[in-house]
């Protein structure tokens, strides 16, 4: 009968004592709020996998005492709408700016450079003529390719543009590459459409590859016929 006393009254002060602290919690809380020392903040509503591109729908705004709030703590969804998760980001975690990056810079990899419905091909310096020392990462490029076909049992050597106004991703392995740096040239990255990546994979295998260099501002895309061998035999 004592015993069952004992753990009554325990359980009667456990209670007293919780009730406690969730009024002082309460009221410290309200306290905040009066003075004005509560931050908004972005957490995470669910789970951020690395390298995905944040949208206003997978966070949300909640309030924290300022002074529990750390440096680089993002306030404004606005700022991480469109970054990219250096890694995993878990359902309630407060959203640092530390974990994301932008589509330009080289951390987030070459992926994150890639548009959507579209995709990067390298192309090995054996298999393309570049204008080698020249050609850097954020210029425009149109790609032709020249083989041989076989027409009415005769050979006929013909070149097509292939793409055009055609964006160089990476130079090599890297994603800042600048003229200046007059690297050798091993491979040339490209940001293609998917019909385009078919082509030029069946050309390099078939034929061979030229990159034509654009102006900057030059963005036309024209309707341009193969040319064959005997056009140039005038």
């Amino acid at each position: 009968m004592k015993n069952k006393f004992v753990l009554l009254l325990a359980i009667v002060l456990g209670l007293v004592a919780a009730f406690g602290t969730f009024k002082y919690m309460e009221g410290l809380e309200q306290s905040y709020k009066l003075s004005g020392n509560y931050t908004q903040i972005a957490v995470a509503k669910q789970h951020i996998r690395p390298k995905t591109v944040l949208t206003k729908e997978m966070l949300e705004l909640k309030e924290m005492p300022a002074e529990y709030v750390l440096p680089g703590t993002v306030v404004d969804l606005k700022d991480a709408e469109g970054k990219i998760t250096q890694g995993d980001i878990f359902p309630g975690e407060v959203i640092l700016s530390s974990k994301l990056t932008s589509k330009d810079d080289p951390a987030a990899g070459l992926s994150a450079k890639i548009e959507a419905n579209k995709r990067a091909i390298s192309i090995p310096a054996n298999k393309v003529n570049a204008l080698h020392g020249l050609i850097s990462v954020g210029d425009f490029v149109d790609v032709l390719a020249t083989f041989d076909v076989e027409v009415s049992d005769k050979r006929e050597s013909y070149t097509s543009t292939l793409a055009q106004h055609v964006p160089v991703l990476a130079i090599n392995s890297s994603l800042q590459t600048s003229a200046s740096e007059k690297l050798e040239l091993e491979t040339v990255t490209l940001m293609v459409e998917p019909v385009h990546a078919q082509q030029i994979t069946m050309a390099m295998e078939k034929g061979s590859i030229q990159l034509v260099l654009r102006a900057p501002d030059d963005k036309e895309v024209q309707s341009i016929t193969s040319t064959k061998i005997e056009q140039l035999l005038r």
